[in-house]
């Protein structure tokens, strides 16, 4: 290429208009609002379902006996031991039932906003394995419903479980709109299983070292305040991980990528 091609070539390199800032591009704001639209409609969906099912309260019970059983044998009911110990400590039960009560649906929405603004095709990712462990979960409240342990002693079996959020003597407030009410929908947990994939999506899309401790307290704490709130049992919450992790694998290989490359963050998008 001759000086003088060359130096044209630059010219137009440098008259070329820069992108504009993340915050003032109209398309990415677009995508941003197609997003939350899609996913606000699969949420709405999945508990509209989800509350539809009629309660079958004899085979709910017997199944959460079931799962009383299998935890006694293997050594894991220690459920009520756990709710025992922190019961006489009102400010600790009162911080459990907070976290229980808007340390789920606000914070998942509070992570969803940021992840879809800062990277859009991660957030998508991450919103398909929610949409499929959604799915899964519909699968088994229709067909397996389960008693969750605080209703245990209304239907005749008091193994010692108290129930500090929707109880009588509660002072909790736990917004949950009737028609998206299902009292029988224990198994599996995504009162656990989704702050788990909220962790999952802070840790694999940041390094920032304080981030990703509060992506590991925010499973630990859900996991203790739903323990000793007396709404789920250990089971559950298991199967709710179970269940992330299986779609993560799941819709990892349906976008047909290792899904080691949803796992670290890649240098093209670290920050915070």
């Amino acid at each position: 290429m001759s000086p003088a091609s060359q130096g044209l070539s630059n010219s137009v390199q440098t008259q070329q208009p820069r992108p504009p800032a993340w915050y003032a591009d109209a398309r990415r704001w677009r995508v941003v609002a197609t997003e939350i639209g899609i996913t606000a409609l699969i949420m709405v969906a999945y508990f509209l379902i989800r509350g539809l099912r009629p309660d079958n309260v004899p085979a709910a019970v017997d199944r959460s006996l079931a799962i009383i059983h299998f935890e006694q044998q293997v050594g894991l009911f220690q459920e009520v031991r756990w709710q025992e110990a922190f019961l006489p400590h009102l400010w600790l039960m009162d911080v459990a039932n907070l976290i229980y009560a808007w340390g789920h649906y606000p914070v998942l929405l509070a992570i969803a906003l940021w992840l879809v603004v800062k990277d859009p095709a991660r957030f998508r990712f991450l919103r398909n394995v929610m949409l499929l462990s959604a799915l899964i979960g519909i699968a088994s409240y229709w067909i397996l419903p389960a008693a969750p342990p605080r209703l245990m002693e209304v239907h005749g079996y008091d193994f010692g479980f108290v129930d500090t959020v929707h109880g009588a003597t509660s002072n909790t407030v736990y917004f949950q709109p009737g028609p998206f009410v299902n009292n029988y929908a224990a198994v599996p947990s995504f009162h656990f299983g989704w702050i788990a994939l909220a962790s999952a999506a802070i840790w694999t899309n940041t390094r920032i070292p304080w981030a990703r401790g509060v992506a590991v307290l925010m499973s630990v704490l859900m996991w203790w305040a739903v323990t000793v709130t007396g709404n789920h049992f250990f089971f559950d919450m298991i199967m709710g991980g179970l269940v992330v992790g299986a779609s993560w694998l799941v819709v990892a290989g349906l976008y047909h990528v290792p899904y080691r490359r949803f796992l670290p963050l890649r240098a093209a998008s670290a920050g915070t």
